[in-house]
């Protein structure tokens, strides 16, 4: 054979041969040969769930209530022949073996449970065969000390009967299962602290965190993902107090100018750069949600504004034409950037705010943030505000769903 001599002279010659090649590293072998933490070594585990935590390491907010809450979303599988049903959901602090922090039966899980894609509101029972549901999931603490570094979940579940075509594959399974996975990380990073996005009184959180709504429950396919696209998001509208049952609005409500927080202005959260501006779109009629938008449209006349950090403050359904600023210029806290309206995919007037770490609307993370000055005066209740004794002045807190606050008044 040739190569033989080739190789040897190469040998004898290494000045005029180029170095054999430099063996590559040696791959650090798992432990548990890509068994996750929870599972056997010694049996194989028939486990047709199979879990996929969603979106960025949550970061631990404190809410109105004075607790902690961490928001995340764990997408869930059936990867086996039978339906699944989800009767509970545990979240265990640090590892399979860890400490059950938090635990929400049957009836709440069907509560927080999203079929993707979700095209009908109606509760999701059980998972068919095939498809990904999301677990829209919130553990609250007591004090932030008390946050797990990281958390996994235990779910029990019972399986529905198989198919004609998956039957001698679905024998194979037991009628309840047990599994472990969706691993969280916590972030050790602290929420963005702004000032207000409004100012005056009688300022009503909707959609809010941590309740189940239909922000908590915005997990789109965008991007190339699953994403938690309006997490911390809040709709902010006007009440008056006084009205029983609350009305946002004064006469008839069939214009917008009916509505108290339309034309309130809207004030830039942070000193920051204009990222977007759109501004040209037509307002909806009140109560009449329009059906003919695209996607890019659903936030109507918005301004999005880099606020440093890698987070981008989102203002949507503005007034037409009213955006007091355009792309590139400097903002400057409490300063007027455009007016309250109801444009893009919006019932009524009000402001939807939220935090995000790229300059889109939807695509992008999703991160909570704090407002550093309000009083909170009640909270929803019904068709009624439960007002406080008094006002109850806060620093440095997340608005929750149904919170009535005042911010300071405008400068």
């Amino acid at each position: 054979m040739r190569t033989t001599p080739i190789i040897l002279s190469c040998v004898a010659l290494l000045a005029g041969c180029s170095s054999p090649p430099t063996p590559a590293p040696a791959i650090a072998a798992d432990s548990r040969g890509g068994v996750l933490p929870g599972y056997p070594l010694d049996i194989d585990v028939v486990a047709p769930l199979v879990f996929t935590t969603l979106g960025p390491d949550p970061i631990p907010v404190q809410g109105t209530d004075g607790k902690f809450h961490v928001a995340y979303e764990v997408a869930v599988l059936n990867a086996g022949p039978r339906p699944v049903s989800i009767t509970q959901v545990e979240t265990l602090a640090n590892g399979p073996d860890g400490a059950t922090v938090a635990r929400i039966d049957q009836k709440e899980t069907v509560a927080r449970t999203l079929l993707i894609p979700n095209y009908s509101p109606a509760p999701i029972t059980e998972i068919p065969v095939g498809r990904t549901a999301v677990l829209v999931l919130d553990d609250t603490y007591a004090d932030r000390a008390e946050v797990p570094a990281e958390v996994t979940h235990r779910l029990t579940a019972t399986l529905g009967p198989a198919g004609s075509d998956t039957a001698k594959e679905g024998a194979r399974y037991p009628d309840a299962i047990t599994q472990i996975g969706g691993a969280v990380r916590t972030s050790t990073q602290s929420p963005v602290v702004i000032g207000p996005p409004l100012a005056g009184d009688n300022w009503a959180a909707l959609n809010g965190c941590c309740s189940i709504t239909s922000h908590r429950g915005a997990v789109m396919a965008v991007a190339g993902r699953l994403n938690g696209s309006e997490r911390y998001a809040i709709d902010w509208v006007r009440f008056d107090p006084h009205s029983h049952p609350l009305s946002t609005f004064t006469g008839a409500g069939t214009n917008n100018a009916d509505y108290r927080a339309y034309d309130a202005p809207l004030l830039a959260v942070a000193d920051g750069t204009v990222s977007a501006v759109v501004s040209d779109m037509k307002e909806a009629v009140p109560h009449i949600v329009p059906t003919d938008l695209t996607f890019p449209q659903l936030g109507g006349n918005y301004l999005i504004i880099d606020i440093g950090d890698g987070n981008f403050a989102f203002y949507a359904h503005m007034i037409p034409g009213s955006a007091a600023v355009k792309v590139g210029d400097k903002v400057t806290r409490g300063q007027v950037i455009g007016r309250l309206g109801n444009s893009g995919n919006t019932s009524e007037a009000h402001l939807h705010f939220h935090v995000s770490r790229a300059p889109l609307p939807l695509s992008s993370d999703n991160v909570p943030y704090l407002i550093d000055k309000f009083a909170v005066v009640g909270s929803i209740v019904g068709q009624d505000v439960e007002a406080e004794p008094k006002p109850s002045e806060r620093t440095n807190q997340l608005p929750l769903d149904g919170s009535v606050v005042n911010f300071p008044p405008a400068q």
